[in-house]
């Protein structure tokens, strides 16, 4: 009680950490500090007592140590004092965590404790670091001064810890529906093979691209229509799947088009886009990457067709 009082207290009067605190809470996750090999066990209390500061003296949402580390465990993720931002992506993905906090106590002499704490952005991979040191026996006094700098840090630095929030699928969508000019919305036909073998149809994309169109008001059509269409979009789709790392799929999707006017032969566009994601299954990952590239070829192709 005696350390959170003290804490607490503390930002009462400096006011600092409080009116720069997000107005979002976010959710920081704090990793074992370790300790050099003269530190003995100070790793585990500066752990303990820098979680106990940041739980009852900010907004902050922390991860619970025990779910964290059973988490942790099940994904065969073991991560080091020092973290990097390497590493912060994936710890994110598996924990939900936007920030990181881990580091290392280190001992100068014979009673004097350094500790250096990182603060890693998970989604942007920025890396912050603040520093206490102390005499040993007044530890609670240095983690309190820790953990003030280290809330500080993430309050000042909250917007390049935390990615800004990405336009959905479906408001990106809207926005290209919305600005498109003109009336003109000729009918379209699709086809497009997937890589090696172009032959093979890649129907999940040429699905998803006739979507986007039918949705924005042009009319599809197959070799099964009745009519003929206006325009030609051909092209070939190809994947590339990353390595698996510790439950986390990784993949790469690109997308070459080219759209012609049937009637005349006349050529409107050639276009690529190459997109990756990273999930926690392949399929997810593919589902996410295909999108991602499709939308980014609507934005550009649904405005020269609607010319």
């Amino acid at each position: 009680m005696k350390i959170t009082i003290r804490f607490f207290l503390a930002l009462l009067l400096t006011g600092a950490v409080v009116q720069a605190a997000p107005q979002s809470p976010l959710t920081v996750a704090v990793f074992d500090f370790k300790s050099d090999t003269k530190a003995g066990n100070y790793g585990d209390k500066v752990t303990t007592l820098v979680t106990a500061n940041l739980t009852t003296g900010t907004n902050f949402v922390l991860v619970d140590r025990a779910n964290l580390k059973r988490a942790l465990k099940e994904q065969a993720f073991d991560v080091s004092g020092m973290a990097n931002p390497a590493t912060a992506a994936k710890i994110g993905q598996i924990t939900g965590a936007k920030v990181l906090v881990a580091g290392k106590v280190m001992t100068i002499g014979a009673n004097h404790l350094v500790v250096v704490a990182n603060v890693v952005g998970t989604e942007t991979g920025r890396l912050f670091a603040d520093q206490a040191e102390g005499a040993a026996d007044h530890l609670m006094d240095l983690t309190s001064a820790l953990s003030r700098k280290i809330a500080q840090t993430i309050s000042d630095q909250a917007t390049n810890l935390v990615a800004v929030a990405q336009e959905s699928s479906e408001e990106r969508l809207d926005r290209i529906i919305k600005n498109l000019a003109g009336t003109n919305r000729p009918s379209v036909s699709i086809k497009i093979g997937q890589s090696p073998n172009p032959a093979n149809p890649s129907k999940s994309c040429e699905a998803a691209l006739g979507k986007i169109l039918m949705k924005a008001g042009f009319k599809v059509v197959d070799e099964k229509s009745d009519s003929k269409p206006d325009i030609e979009i051909t092209g070939v789709k190809g994947h590339s799947p990353g390595p698996r790392r510790n439950g986390i799929y990784s993949i790469t999707i690109s997308i070459s088009l080219k759209v012609q006017d049937r009637r005349t032969g006349a050529l409107i566009a050639y276009e690529h886009e190459v997109a990756s994601a990273v999930e926690a299954s392949m399929q997810a990952a593919n589902d996410a990457a295909l999108d991602r590239a499709v939308d980014a070829l609507a934005e550009k192709v649904l405005p020269l067709l609607a010319k």
